[in-house]
């Protein structure tokens, strides 16, 4: 069962995009709503994203980028806090993090389908 487990994780690791897809349509079987669906797929799969553009980057480069990910990840929380903060007076932790954890599922997206294409042509010409 164990194995069973760390397999599937290790498959939805490798290929992102099948968790994406398959939360958005339970999601959408569930809620019936298709931007609630949205969001839900993409606020579950982020995380996903981000080890497999690591691993990717680790695999593809030679080197780990995972510290360099968080301090990215970091000093946009604070500008989105310090925008909230010169603009509302009042900072609201979880919109910061939820606008972070959005625009992170965008770029590690990007980063993604770029690293897997840059993988391929690599693999094809090496």
């Amino acid at each position: 069962m164990l194995d069973f487990f760390i397999y599937s994780v290790a498959f939805f690791i490798t290929l992102p995009l099948i968790a994406t897809t398959l939360i958005y349509v339970i999601s959408i079987k569930k809620h019936r709503n298709k931007l609630r669906a949205l969001h839900q797929a993409v606020n579950w799969t982020t995380i996903l994203y981000i080890v497999a553009v690591s691993i990717m980057l680790n695999l593809i480069v030679g080197s780990s980028f995972s510290g360099w990910m968080i301090v990215l990840f970091l000093i946009a929380l604070a500008s989105v806090i310090i925008f909230q903060w010169k603009n509302h007076t009042e900072v609201v932790f979880r919109k910061a993090i939820k606008i972070i954890w959005r625009f992170a599922f965008l770029l590690y997206f990007t980063l993604y389908i770029l690293l897997a294409l840059i993988g391929v042509i690599q693999r094809l010409v090496g």
